[in-house]
């Protein structure tokens, strides 16, 4: 109950500072379906995306057949001592061309789909990243807003601080060096808030750049409670992330495609076939005139010398290289994946730790402070207490958010 209570005094704080931040408040799924809509680097992706899909579009035009049409208009004059004579006329003609076969139709056909599919994958995977780096920020900026929170908070006791001291030391009972301890600590505790409201600023940036928005644009940002979202086991993520993981998934098709390519090199010995029917129609001052046409063409080539047999060799090459490469990527993101549910083992158990220090920290701070109080304590020893409370309190403002980022980096690695 002690670990929920402190959960939900940080979870209040943070709903204060939203309420005395101006601008309108923004949620995590605002900021996601923001920056979906005006991320620059998305917005090139989404464009090669529907540049690849008209590139399969006109690749699959090469297996219909190709029509062309011609009209010619004559006019003759032939003027001599014994006759003169003028003939005009005018013929049109129409021929439909359709490729049987040559190298690479259609497969190129099928290079073309796979291609596609590549750029879908790319784009799934560019969406992917970026809603997992919005996550990222926002959460950063939560566990931020929530240190200057703790700064804040352990300034004004500081001040109290040396107002109770600057009295006791009126009466003789506490030392100028014990105020000036004091003092000093203040100090510690602005430099930290300036340092963390600086840092703030940064990731506010960041988070507006990754939305498309301009980097000085004011941007509050909703208080959510970092709850822990049910993930599978590592042996559960480790079957799905061959299966849902973009960039391995692109990969593959890359490899299908480079597939392609070697079947590719591999027609390049064959002929080409084509087929075509020509009509004319022909009408001058000596009549008229029709005639159809019917032919079919193969064309191969013998030798070119050894250009053929090295383009076959190096496209097997490169699919030796993307089998390498798919083999090296799976075990890093295997390897990824084993590091990232440790380091979330390692933040849950950082959490249930600066819990239970956070209320024993505080507990011995009240109990310094009255000792301090009656006289049978030390500035020193209060001071110590006091930025043990500051420390736990960080720690587990941190703890707690890196938690749900780690959680976000596990998802994405997924594929969800």
């Amino acid at each position: 109950m002690k670990r929920k209570k402190w959960g939900l005094v940080f979870f209040v704080l943070m709903v204060i500072t939203s309420w005395l931040n101006a601008g309108p408040v923004i949620t995590l799924q605002e900021c996601q379906e923001l920056a979906l809509r005006e991320n620059s680097e998305l917005l090139r992706t989404k464009l090669e995306t529907q540049k690849t899909s008209l590139i399969k579009t006109q690749s699959a035009s090469d297996l219909y057949p190709s029509v062309s049409g011609r009209l010619s208009t004559s006019y003759s004059h032939t003027d001599n001592s014994i006759i003169t004579t003028e003939n005009s006329g005018y013929t049109l003609s129409g021929t439909i061309r359709q490729n049987v076969f040559y190298p690479g139709l259609f497969s190129g056909v099928k290079a073309a789909k796979i291609s596609e599919e590549i750029a879908g994958l790319t784009l799934q995977d560019a969406i992917s990243l970026l809603e997992t780096s919005v996550i990222n920020y926002y959460f950063s900026i939560l566990a931020s807003n929530e240190l200057i929170v703790v700064y804040k908070e352990n300034i004004r006791f500081a001040e109290e601080n040396i107002k109770r001291v600057q009295t006791m030391m009126d009466l003789g009972v506490r030392t100028e060096s014990d105020l000036l301890k004091v003092k000093v600590q203040k100090g510690q505790f602005e430099t930290q808030l300036i340092n963390e409201e600086q840092r703030n600023c940064s990731l506010l940036r960041e988070l507006n750049l990754l939305m498309g928005r301009d980097p000085s644009d004011e941007l509050t940002l909703q208080p959510l409670e970092p709850d822990h979202l049910p993930l599978p086991t590592l042996e559960e993520a480790r079957e799905m992330i061959t299966k849902n993981n973009y960039s391995l998934l692109t990969l593959q098709k890359q490899m299908d495609l480079q597939k392609l390519s070697v079947k590719m090199k591999k027609e390049s010995y064959l002929p080409t076939i084509a087929g075509d029917y020509t009509y004319s129609y022909r009408d001058d001052d000596g009549g008229t005139m029709k005639s159809q046409s019917v032919g079919v063409s193969a064309n191969i080539t013998l030798f070119e010398g050894f250009h053929r047999k090295i383009e076959k060799q190096k496209a097997e090459i490169d699919l030796k290289a993307l089998e390498i490469q798919y083999k090296n990527s799976v075990d890093k993101v295997f390897a990824r994946l084993d590091e990232l549910y440790q380091v979330l083992e390692t933040y849950q158990k950082l959490t249930e730790i600066h819990t239970l220090s956070l209320e024993s920290a505080q507990r011995d701070y009240n109990l310094i402070t009255q000792q301090v109080e009656l006289g049978a304590g030390t500035i020193l020893d209060q001071l110590d207490a006091q930025i043990s409370v500051l420390s736990s309190k960080s720690q587990l403002v941190q703890a707690r958010y890196n938690t749900k980022i780690t959680e976000a980096n596990i998802n994405q690695l997924l594929g969800k």
